[in-house]
């Protein structure tokens, strides 16, 4: 994506669970491309330790929390005045299943992907209506588009995801503004994500095992997927909205 291909000079741009994995990623990427990088997470000491790798800022940031969201944006429009790119980057796996009487890891997962989603759109349309153009790409996961008997919530909250991509894109589609909304979905990639991942499925095997299940050859790396978020969020893909884009190398085509 170098050499001037993608330019986000002047732009300010917000990623959520910005310290780590493919949030992390996301943050060098479009930093690289010349944007103005904010760095939200839980983890504010990871959040300003990729902020100081990047020159950009940190804050920290609970984003199932309303209150915390609106004051974050209070920040940035006193900081900057403007919001251009937000990629929806934080989230949750928690191991379930259809029929379990606690309902305790489906509030959590869908707290997180969901309305931590919903609650960070929010508070990005309202800066980019007022500047009639923007670009949110919202992480969902390939894991939406079929079953799996023991991690249901967290399929079930990534489908949600992209359908409330999908909603939010024709609904910004139909007005005046350039408002582009997409999601990515990504397979198995190397982040401490992965590593809770091959807990839940230690029935097929080793890490290599599961490896093997889920992937054609390898997982992806953080900078795989964040590649295609910088493309999403930039010019370059200025007719993509309404998006639900599988990052995989073909494990689930």
């Amino acid at each position: 994506m170098g050499n001037g291909w993608i330019d986000l000079g002047g732009q300010v741009a917000v990623v959520t669970g910005a310290a780590s994995g493919i949030g992390k990623a996301t943050c060098f990427a479009l930093a690289g491309a010349g944007a103005k990088v904010i760095a939200l997470d839980l983890d504010l000491q990871g959040a300003q330790s990729v902020a100081t790798a990047i020159g950009g800022a940190a804050h920290g940031l609970d984003v199932t929390s309303e209150f915390e969201w609106h004051a974050v944006a209070d920040w940035i429009e006193a900081e900057y005045g403007r919001l251009d790119i937000l990629v929806n980057s934080a989230g949750i796996a928690i191991s379930d299943s259809v029929g379990d009487a606690d309902l305790v890891n489906y509030h959590k997962t869908f707290a997180v992907n969901v309305e931590g989603t919903l609650l960070g759109m929010q508070v990005a349309l309202d800066f980019m209506r007022k500047q009639g153009k923007g670009a949110i790409v919202n992480l969902a996961s390939t894991a939406s588009l079929k079953g799996n008997p023991i991690m249901a919530s967290y399929g079930a909250s990534k489908a949600t995801v992209a359908h409330f991509t999908r909603s939010a894109a024709l609904q910004n589609a139909r007005t005046q503004n350039d408002i582009r909304i997409n999601a990515v979905l990504p397979g198995l990639v190397e982040t401490a994500m992965a590593d809770d991942f091959y807990g839940i499925f230690d029935k097929i095997g080793s890490p290599d095992d599961v490896r093997g299940a889920f992937t054609t050859g390898r997982p992806a790396r953080p900078e795989e997927i964040a590649d295609v978020i910088l493309f999403l969020a930039s010019d370059r893909a200025s007719f993509v909205s309404g998006a639900s884009i599988v990052v995989d190398r073909a494990a689930s085509a």
